[in-house]
């Protein structure tokens, strides 16, 4: 497993050093906290990929910190705590946590839920830098795609524009979306040259015809209408 970095926020030294000790042997690297305002500190200056947070904890109890942090990330949060209300459980769920367990808990069933949720997160972030649909592949980590196992020989620019088709299939995208997306909105370019870039695709990917021409508006990837 490739290393990962885990927030503990815990005020019970016997509790985090216990937890820590798990974790560790694990191959996790953990960066503990004693209280809401330390955590905050952590979280902003370390790459963080999951946090286990108490939620009474001093100065800033555990509600009040994943609000900050889930004001600016979406990085998995697991409550522990002694709270056993609805009230509370479903508090923490409006918040988005991923997950919650309960005071006292076995350490073993920690690191279960911790395995589980980046085992899901790693599978997830696999399938963001990869893309199949029709005959293309695309490799977002190598900014490559392939027609039918063959690597085609694209520019950034071409890339781009193909994979934002592809990714939009079935959907009109006008010039100016197109424009926007691949050059950016601050820089100014003549819509002619999405056009000259389409003509370039449809050559490079052929003989598939995914890209089909919307009269007066601008293009739509589509792979059921060869």
């Amino acid at each position: 497993m490739i290393n990962k970095n885990i927030l503990l926020a815990e005020d019970e030294p016997t509790i985090s050093r216990l937890v820590r000790t798990y974790f560790e042997k694990d191959n996790y690297t953990v960066y503990t906290a004693v209280n809401g305002e330390e955590a905050i500190k952590i979280f902003k200056e370390v790459k963080i990929d999951l946090v286990c947070l108490d939620i009474m904890m001093p100065i800033m109890d555990g509600f009040e910190v994943t609000k900050i942090i889930r004001a600016s990330s979406d990085v998995p949060i697991i409550i522990m705590t002694a709270l056993q209300s609805e009230e509370d459980i479903l508090k923490g769920y409006s918040l988005h946590i991923d997950d919650y367990i309960t005071k006292p808990f076995n350490p073993k069933v920690l690191l279960a839920k911790v395995n589980n949720l980046m085992l899901r997160i790693n599978k997830e972030n696999t399938l963001k830098m990869e893309y199949k649909i029709g005959e293309l592949s695309f490799d977002f980590i190598n900014n490559e795609v392939s027609l039918n196992g063959k690597t085609l020989d694209l520019t950034k620019t071409e890339f781009k524009m193909l994979a934002f088709l592809a990714k939009n299939n079935n959907k009109v995208c006008s010039r100016d979306l197109l424009l926007d997306e691949v050059w950016g909105m601050d820089v100014y370019v003549d819509d002619r040259i999405v056009d000259a870039y389409i003509k370039k695709l449809r050559k490079i990917i052929a003989p598939k015809k995914y890209i089909k021409t919307v009269f007066g508006v601008g293009y739509r990837f589509n792979i059921d209408e060869e």
